[in-house]
């Protein structure tokens, strides 16, 4: 912890969890917001959080002030990292749903007749008496 951190904790300024801060900046994307604090020079501390889920933790005036911004529209956010953009939304949509498996039914009897025609006639042709290749006759 810096010496900026101490005089922070002694003066009772808080520090804010991701949940927190996820809370005061709903219009936030959650995976986006470490960098828009980064990018609006949200000081961060290197304490281990409370949670213990080793995220940094976010000084509390600092993100209300960039509350203020990214109400006002001032705040550096990209588009894709605000929850309320189009962007967002292409994200949100639903993924294409999983092939099901293929069953037998009535849409499969014209490839199953194909397929039984076939299979009838390679096996015809090999089958038949005139074809050199089925015969039984060994050399010695």
């Amino acid at each position: 912890m810096g010496a900026s951190d101490e005089q922070d904790r002694e003066d009772g300024e808080r520090w804010l969890t991701t949940a927190e801060v996820r809370e005061i900046w709903p219009q936030i994307r959650p995976s986006s917001i470490r960098a828009v604090a980064r990018a609006n020079s949200v000081r961060t501390s290197g304490a281990p959080s409370p949670d213990l889920t080793r995220e940094p933790t976010y000084h509390a005036a600092d993100v209300r002030r960039v509350a203020a911004r990214i109400d006002r529209g001032e705040a550096d956010v990209a588009p894709w990292q605000r929850a309320d953009s189009d962007a967002a939304r292409a994200d949100a949509t639903p993924s294409p749903q999983v092939r099901q498996p293929i069953r037998w039914g009535p849409d499969n009897v014209p490839g199953l007749i194909l397929l039984a025609i076939v299979v009838g006639l390679i096996l015809w042709g090999l089958t038949a008496p005139d074809n050199p290749g089925t015969g039984t006759v060994f050399v010695r």
